[in-house]
């Protein structure tokens, strides 16, 4: 049809993730106790995920960090093939994977600066990859490290000799998923290492783009200060995925950042279209770039995720459909 985007749509999962869907309480942070509540199990909450992100008329999920995470889904369905035909019978498809620095099944969490590290990280994502191949997906997303709060306790300096170490890792885990057919993709976040502008140009230029590519989030660029439509066309040949999501502005200087800043920075966040990200642009860029891969819209804990993400589609649909085509 004229005026159809060629992109198509998809949620990550933790849209999904406020306690009050889930008939709990508590804040964003609160969601990973959800199977301890006892109504809920893995299967009845990949049930009512998947029938969820079908009925907002989507093509598809980004699966997330737990309780959405791939190895929920394989308790719940015992392999990657059946969970994929459980999301292929909706009319849906896995288009990415969200890889989370925790090792699944303990509160260990990796870090990619530490060579210590680095062998568990690079198996951590050819394990995930194995999976996200078996569900046809080819890519899987990751970010980097948290920053130090400024001003407060020794200083954490992303210079080029940590970004040089996270880049070899990062490479070396490219690598691995390349193997079962997926592409490591980064994805960045306003208060991590790879946050704004000249993260971007940096780890760019050190990551192999065979093995590293890149998946802009339009408002974490933004609540760092950055012009993310600048960072894509610089960038370009980069792109392999898209996450949509609008901000306020960008966040204040000297945001403390501690265990609760996940929970803290979505105040800086907005569903497309009601922030200051310049959506138009944003669509005619992308068109610029024949971009025809995935659109994930995002919006970090939703109470109602079916009729916040059927206005979202709504929107843009409506107002850069034609943009889009």
């Amino acid at each position: 049809m004229t005026g159809q985007p060629k992109i198509r749509f998809a949620t990550d999962l933790c849209t999904f993730y406020d306690p009050a869907y889930w008939g709990g309480e508590g804040g964003y942070a609160g969601i990973g106790d959800l199977f301890t509540w006892g109504k809920w199990d893995e299967l009845a909450f990949w049930t009512r995920i998947l029938d969820a992100v079908a009925e907002a008329g989507l093509d598809g999920i980004e699966i997330t960090f737990d309780p959405g995470d791939w190895t929920s889904a394989l308790r719940a369905y015992g392999t990657a093939e059946t969970f994929a035909s459980e999301v292929r019978d909706r009319g849906l498809e896995v288009c990415s994977g969200f890889l989370s620095s925790r090792v699944p099944g303990t509160d260990r969490r990796l870090d990619l600066a530490d060579l210590d590290d680095r062998a568990d990280y690079v198996n951590l994502a050819e394990q995930y990859a194995e999976f996200l191949g078996a569900c046809d997906a080819q890519i899987m997303v990751t970010a980097l490290g948290l920053r130090r709060t400024k001003l407060e306790g020794p200083p954490l300096f992303v210079d080029l000799k940590l970004a040089e170490s996270i880049a070899d890792t990062l490479n070396r885990m490219g690598a691995a998923t390349a193997r079962h057919g997926v592409t490591l993709a980064l994805h960045s976040e306003a208060l991590t290492v790879f946050r704004d502008s000249r993260d971007a140009d940096l780890f760019m230029l050190l990551t192999d783009p065979n093995y590293v590519a890149l998946c802009p989030d339009t408002a974490q660029f933004t609540v760092a200060g950055s012009d993310p439509l600048d960072i894509v066309r610089r960038h370009r040949d980069r792109v392999v995925l898209t996450h949509w999501k609008d901000a306020v502005g960008p966040a204040p200087e000297g945001v403390t950042i501690d265990d609760n800043i996940f929970q803290t920075q979505i105040q800086w966040f907005a569903p497309v279209g009601k922030g200051v990200v310049d959506w138009p642009g944003w669509a005619r860029l992308l068109r610029e770039l024949r971009y025809t891969g995935w659109a994930v819209f995002e919006l970090d804990g939703a109470v109602d995720p079916v009729a916040d993400l059927t206005a979202i589609r709504t929107y843009v649909q409506s107002s850069l459909g034609h943009l889009l085509a």
